[in-house]
Formats: structure tokens, sequence, C-alpha cells
């Protein structure tokens, strides 16, 4: 300040301290006229597209932003044409009307953000020209629109409670007026200006560099850039806190500032990203996929269904493999899996995607803000198991017996025929969990077929015939069998003749033929071990 003085000596240091004053002063407007709308960090009254601040934003970069980009004027750009006013549902979109002028679009975007339950949006435009005033419809609407980028007839689509925003700038000043219409489901009905405290908004007053969702740069002189944030809950056009808004924006220019003018250039719509609340999806799989087998979860946070299942096969008339939470206010949940498993299954691992998932043994974790969407994907294993049987003979060595015939079923219709080898054994494995019976169904040549019953097995072990199948218990055994011959010849014709008969333990007759005879002989096959007696009658 010294220094100041020094150099304003005399009478025109007065002047000189009126002067310096004079241009605090003015830097302080400068700098008042840069400040966030309350509880955004926005620079949406700066006039231009980069941030300003450390920590704050702006469109290099902008939250959840969606940018659309106008066709080039000309003979291909298009527009509403033949009259085209807001209020119409019906109407035409044209190409090639749309001079180089004030309504002559170049870009626009739209971002947005949810903070502390207020909705934030953020709308900029360009044109392609500086001259005239500023009439810029944003249209949000909750249902998609027809396609708008393909000339011919077009019926919009608009449901009610969509908003138009019109951005009208008068020039004077780089201030411009934002005033809101509401669909009644016929027309616009009456406009209403937003409040300063509600929104703020600027047009460039030099020029600006023009890079948009990162398009190419392109120089844009004073008043041909244009932005505005609004807090669409504070202008009451979104409830606090709530979780649908507007799916998509698209911009028109307007001839006049009268409403009912005729609309004249538009970009098509883009998405409106803004979302307070979140979605958490749960997905089961299986391995091997899409197995037939209802699991159940559990969940906290006041999740609706609170309790549900899922089934990796979607059976006809059952449950899907996917259940979905949307729509969930900021808060944090919990999905859990329990245990026991279901027979035949064991889980594997849950895994989440998405910022603010996570997992931990069973349990998946989502911690919902505004726009989460995550999803967490729960796999279990199928567990197969084995069935061994063993053949062996009755004798005390226990000799292992190849070529014994066994039937195995079990759970869906299973149906199975196993043959020992040569170490007495057979076995059969991916076999799912449960009941399953094993039946012998035929002996090795030279052995009786002792047991015909079928010998329940439950299979609940997951392991392979490499590893330790379960079987039936005590080995099945089979008889060695012998076959007995008796004779007797006469030794000269029309000598002798005689009678064999042969009984068991138990007296009964074993054996066939026998007959008195010269030459009588008795077959008995197939005898199990015993005490067999045979008596022969020569000429009684």
């Amino acid at each position: 300040m010294r220094k100041v003085y020094a150099a304003f000596a005399g009478g025109r240091s007065v002047l000189a301290v009126i002067a310096l004053i004079g241009a605090t002063v003015s830097l302080l407007l400068v700098a008042g006229a840069g400040a966030n709308l309350a509880g955004s960090t926005f620079e949406g009254n700066d006039g231009n597209l980069v941030v300003g601040t450390a920590g704050n934003h702006d469109w290099d970069n902008a939250p959840n932003l969606s940018v659309g980009v106008d066709l080039p004027t000309g003979t291909t750009d298009n527009s509403f044409g033949q009259g085209a006013k807001e209020n119409d549902v019906n109407t035409t979109v044209v190409a090639g009307s749309i001079p180089n002028s004030k309504a002559d679009l170049a870009r626009f975007a739209v971002a947005g953000e949810v903070i502390q339950g207020d909705t934030f949006m953020y709308i900029a435009w360009s044109r392609e020209n500086q001259s005239g005033t500023v009439n810029f419809d944003f249209e949000l609407n909750a249902a998609p629109q027809p396609d708008l980028t393909t000339p011919g007839a077009k019926t919009l689509v608009r449901t009610v409670n969509d908003v138009l925003i019109n951005y009208a700038f008068q020039g004077g000043s780089n201030t411009p007026t934002l005033t809101k219409y509401t669909w009644n489901g016929s027309d616009w009905g009456t406009g209403q200006t937003i409040s300063g405290t509600c929104e703020e908004a600027k047009t460039n007053d030099q020029t600006v560099s023009d890079t948009l969702g990162g398009n190419p740069a392109v120089n844009r002189p004073a008043q041909q850039f244009g932005e505005a944030a609004i807090n669409l809950t504070c202008a009451g056009i979104v409830q606090k806190n709530a979780c649908k808004t507007f799916g998509s924006v698209y911009v028109k220019s307007r001839s006049s500032t009268s409403f009912t003018s005729e609309i004249k250039d538009f970009i098509a719509p883009v998405e409106f990203k803004a979302n307070n609340c979140g979605k958490l999806t749960i997905i089961k799989q299986t391995v091997p996929s899409a197995l037939n087998q209802d699991f159940s979860y559990t969940t906290t946070g006041g999740l609706s269904p609170s309790t549900f299942t899922l089934n990796a096969a979607k059976p006809a008339g059952g449950a899907s493999d996917t259940q979905v939470f949307d729509n969930l206010q900021p808060n944090t949940y919990t999905v859990t899996e329990p245990s026991p498993d279901p027979l035949g299954f064991a889980f594997d691992h849950v895994t989440c995607v998405g910022a603010g998932g996570s997992s931990v043994g069973r349990v998946a974790t989502a911690v919902i803000t505004g726009g989460s969407d995550i999803t967490c994907t729960y796999v279990n294993n199928q567990q197969l198991g084995a069935i061994k049987v063993t053949k062996i003979s009755t004798k005390s060595a226990a000799t292992p017996l190849a070529g014994a015939k066994f039937s195995v079923t079990g759970p869906g219709g299973f149906s199975t025929t196993l043959t020992t080898d040569s170490s007495g054994t057979a076995c059969v494995d991916g076999l799912i969990f449960g009941s399953y019976s094993v039946t012998e169904t035929a002996a090795p040549t030279g052995y009786n077929l002792d047991d015909t019953a079928a010998h329940p097995v439950t299979v609940n072990v997951n392991t392979t015939c490499s590893g330790s199948p379960q079987g039936t218990g005590a080995a099945f055994k089979d008889t060695p069998l012998t076959d007995v011959t008796v004779e007797a010849a006469s030794q000269v014709a029309g000598g002798t003749k005689s009678t064999i008969t042969c009984k068991d333990a138990g007296n009964n007759s074993v054996g066939t033929g026998g007959s008195l005879a010269e030459d009588s002989k008795l077959s008995a096959p197939s005898l199990k071990p015993g005490t067999y007696t045979c008596t022969v009658v020569i000429d009684p």
C-alpha cells in the first residue's frame, strides 16, 4: 500500500484510493456471481465449461453426464415442421428447414446428482449463431420418446407431470430466466418462474471452448453457450428422496418468447441419469449350470419381499433365477442364503459387483446410495456321489468274482447296469444325492445267485469312484456250484439193470434220470455245498 501512495502523490492520491476501492468492489462482485447453487458444488453460473475452484464440478467433470449433438446445419438438419407448437403431441420431423440463426442448436448436455435427498439437474446448450434472443425448451419425460432422428410423422409420448423448462435469454445481462411448465395430460398449462433460490443460470460473456461430452472443441463467442443448475426438489418438480424422476431430456428452440410460437430446431433425447435410489439384483447360479433346485433367502433392511426363493433352472411355474429390488432408498441391505444347503448342493461363493456391494460368507451386503446398481451372484456346486458293489465267493477264501451283474435304480428314473471286473467290484459315480436300490440280477458262471433282494443305498457323500464311494454294506456273496453225475452200466448186454436216486440233507431228491436201465445215469448239476446221498440199486 505504501507503494501505491508513492505512485499517486499529491492531490491524486485520493482518486487513486477511490479507484482502488472500486476495483476491489468489482472483483468481489465477480466472485459473488460465481457462487454455486446451495447444496451443490456445480459451477452453474460462470458461463464456461471448466472447473474454476478445486473440488467443484463443471462440464469438464459433470456427474452422470449425457450429451446430444445436433445434425449439421443445412439440408440434413432436422426440426419439428409444419408450424409445430409445444402443446402438440402429433407432430412431424422434417429436414433442412433450420436457418443459421438464433434458433440453430449445436449441442446440449444434461447432468445430475442427488444430494441429501434433493435432485439436482444441470443443463447446457450451445448454438451456431450468437444473434438475437434465446428461447430453448428442455423437455423432461418419464417415458421414452419415439425415434426423433428420422423424418416423418411422430406421436410424442408425454406423461402427466412431465416437465418443460424454458431457458430464456433476452439480451442485456447474461442472466437468463428459467420457467417451468407441467404436462397435465393435454397441454403444458401456465408457466411458473423458478425461484432464484432454486436455480442459477448464465450465458457466456466471452468466447469459450465448447467440448461438451468430450466432443471436438469449438470456440463459441459470447451468447452462444448457456448453462443452468436447478434444484428440482426446491423447484417443486421432484419430491425429496424421490426414486423415479425422468428418463430422458431433449431440447428445442422456439422462434419467439411466446409459448405458442413455432418450434424450430431440436436435438434428440438423451438419458437423464440422476437417481436418488438404487437397485439390488440377486442371481442364482449352479455348477453345472441351470440345475433345478430351489434355494431360499432371507433379507434385512426392509427389502420386499423379505424372503424369497430362486432356482437356476427357472422351471415353468416355479421360481426365477433372479430377484430384483428396484427403487431402493439409500440404506444398507443384506441378503443371506441360509445353511444347511439343499440335499446334494454345497454353497461355494457369492460375488457382488457394483459400488457399495460386498460379501462375507453367505451374506451379501448392499450399501445403496443414489444411482447404485449392485448385482450379487450366488453359486452353489452340485454334490455327486458314487456306489460301489463287491462280489465274492462264500467260500472261506472270499474269492473276488468277475461277471456278476447288478441293476442300480434311483431318483428321477435313474437306472443303470453294472458288471463286476476281475477284482470283483463295479462302480458308478456322478449320482445325485438320494436313495438308490442295488439288486444282483445274474451271478457269475458256476455260482449260485444267493441274494435277489433290492438293497437300499443312501448317496449323501460328495465323491467319485476313485475316491470313497458308498456301497451296500457287506459285499454280495455267491456260492460256488458242483455238478454231480452218477452212472450204473451193465458190462454185458442183457445183463443187469440199475436205478439211481440222490437226496440232499433234507431228504429232497436232486438230479434227473436214474430210472431202471442197463445203463442208468442221474445228473444233478449246480449243487450247493452240502451232503448228498445217492443210492444205486442193481437188479433188485
